[in-house]
């Protein structure tokens, strides 16, 4: 008796943290961001708030090495303020977009206003065709953490459904 209560509720606990799983890492990965090609002069950008924010590096390429030691140079548009902008490559950031891009983080820097900024490449290596830097709020590591609740969290709904189906069949 006590298992056809245990199991289902089980399943019902996962289900749930399965589903704010997704919505975390939906919020992580989904939020503004600003893109800047690669072919042609960087434009300014508006940032909408001040914070922790991370340069990535986006390439259509599966294989193949990221330029990671570039020197970037950040300024805020109105009032010429300089930002200091420190290349770290986040490899548990990198990741797929949706046109099957790799998106790596290379730099961080962080604003105390939001605003208007101009930002700087010196030195890029070879640019191939398609490339840019996706610049977005810094997500550390969360994504990698998220994704093991999302395996954890589905672990405990499909073994609390099949577990729940057995216990009403009497199987258990």
């Amino acid at each position: 008796m006590m298992l056809k209560i245990l199991f289902p509720l089980l399943f019902i606990a996962g289900l749930w943290f399965l589903i704010r799983s997704i919505g975390r890492i939906i919020e992580i990965y989904g939020g503004k961001k600003v893109t800047l090609p690669l072919d042609r002069p960087l434009p300014e950008f508006h940032l909408s708030e001040p914070g922790e924010y991370e340069i990535a590096y986006r390439r259509p390429a599966i294989l193949g090495i990221m330029p990671t030691k570039v020197l970037y140079t950040l300024v805020s548009v109105p009032d010429g303020k300089h930002f200091t902008v420190t290349n770290v490559v986040n490899i548990f950031g990198s990741r797929k977009d949706m046109t099957s891009s790799r998106v790596v983080p290379v730099a961080e820097f962080s604003i105390d206003a939001a605003g208007a900024y101009q930002l700087s490449v010196a030195q890029l290596p070879e640019i191939k065709n398609g490339d840019g830097l996706v610049i977005m709020k810094k997500t550390g590591g969360k994504g990698f953490v998220m994704i093991f609740a999302i395996l954890i969290s589905a672990i405990a709904t499909i073994g609390g459904l099949v577990m729940s189906i057995l216990a009403f069949l009497n199987k258990l």
